[in-house]
């Protein structure tokens, strides 16, 4: 493979902040040692799906400070009004695709989403640091939004949280369909940049060469 041919929001987002990157992440398939806070990430996710699927009995310490909310999250999955952990796709017209398939084109995981006749909402579960004022964090949002819209076409309102689980804070966003189009062909026009790239031309930065998985091995490691 010379190319991304699939992507996600975090597939986008190494690509913007760095081609170079993302090329020898997703098409040299290069891997990258996962940090422990990523690894603490998951293993709470998953405690947050067993606990709300019934796995688990007593509620693990580390979502006591949204006791009630997940309380709230076991019972509307037991009436069927919620999906939990679910990896879907959409093809390039946005329509339902299978997760990997030869029409599958954009990703999404959520961690949550209830339904409710015409609203939606999404909750995706935050570990580490509150972020008060975060524009990525909308922007993952509204990727959310056109997602769901595309999915459930009886959708005329879609809500997204962020739950801060190690600070009991939430923060919301709102999306009506009408709003949402113009976002969707924004994002198809940034993923279509990635997925036709063969050059993957570096652009070195002091912010996105700090951190660097790949610096030792980039050659325009160090150039401004």
């Amino acid at each position: 493979m010379t190319n991304i041919d699939r992507w996600s929001y975090s597939r986008l987002g190494t690509y913007e902040s760095c081609p170079k990157k993302a090329y020898y992440s997703y098409v040299e398939k290069i891997p990258q040692e996962q940090h422990p806070a990523a690894q603490r990430g998951t293993r709470i996710h998953q405690l947050a799906e067993d606990y709300i699927v019934g796995k688990l009995k007593i509620m693990p310490k580390e979502l006591r400070l949204f006791s009630e909310a997940f309380e709230k999250l076991r019972e509307d999955w037991l009436a069927k009004k919620v999906h939990v952990e679910q990896d879907w796709a959409f093809d390039k017209e946005w329509a339902i695709a299978p997760w990997s398939g030869d029409t599958t084109w954009g990703r999404y995981k959520i961690d949550a989403f209830l339904k409710e006749e015409a609203f939606g909402k999404v909750i995706d579960f935050k570990t580490g640091k509150y972020w008060s004022n975060q524009t990525g964090y909308r922007d993952q949002c509204s990727l959310y939004a056109c997602g769901v819209f595309s999915r459930f076409p009886d959708l005329e309102n879609v809500e997204t949280e962020l739950w801060y689980l190690d600070h009991q804070k939430i923060t919301r966003h709102a999306f009506t369909r009408e709003e949402i189009e113009e976002v969707q062909v924004k994002f198809t026009e940034r993923a279509t940049v990635m997925c036709t790239d063969v050059e993957f031309t570096a652009t070195p930065s002091d912010n996105s060469c700090r951190w660097c998985a790949y610096k030792n091995i980039c050659k325009d490691y160090g150039k401004r």
